[in-house]
């Protein structure tokens, strides 16, 4: 088997274990007036990506900071999309709009940060951070 058919099946199966579904937008978008309140709200950004995807937590590791004295768990998440689906970039924000095995991750927003594709990719592996507000 050649590497470029080995790489397609590799992404083959790795969209078959995308069972979520997510927006990504970039920029925060023209500013939408409610028409009966008057209520101004930051727009949700451009589209750059619509479809299939998968949350994943990459590693944990427990951290003791000097202030406080107080232990905490970090946790590195990456949102997978399809290869070459989209031009994801920094700052990007991923909203999970659908999951079929797990409810408590709709609504979820993460931004990107640190994002650089490899030629071999069997999918888009994009470092996330969630987004708390």
């Amino acid at each position: 088997m050649s590497a470029a058919a080995a790489l397609l099946e590799g992404r083959r199966r790795a969209e078959s274990l995308m069972v979520d579904e997510c927006v990504i937008r970039r920029g925060p978008g023209d500013p939408v007036v409610d028409e009966d309140t008057g209520a101004v709200t930051e727009g949700s950004g451009t589209t750059v990506y619509a479809g299939k995807c998968k949350v994943q937590s990459k590693d944990s590791a427990t951290a003791s900071p000097d202030a406080g004295g107080h232990s905490f768990v970090t946790v590195s998440r990456q949102v997978h999309i399809p290869a070459n689906a989209a031009d994801v970039r920094d700052d990007d924000v991923v909203e999970i709009t659908a999951s079929l095995l797990n409810a408590f991750t709709v609504g979820k927003r993460y931004r990107v940060e640190g994002f650089t594709p490899d030629t071999f990719d069997t999918a888009a592996r994009l470092p996330v951070k969630e987004m708390t507000s």
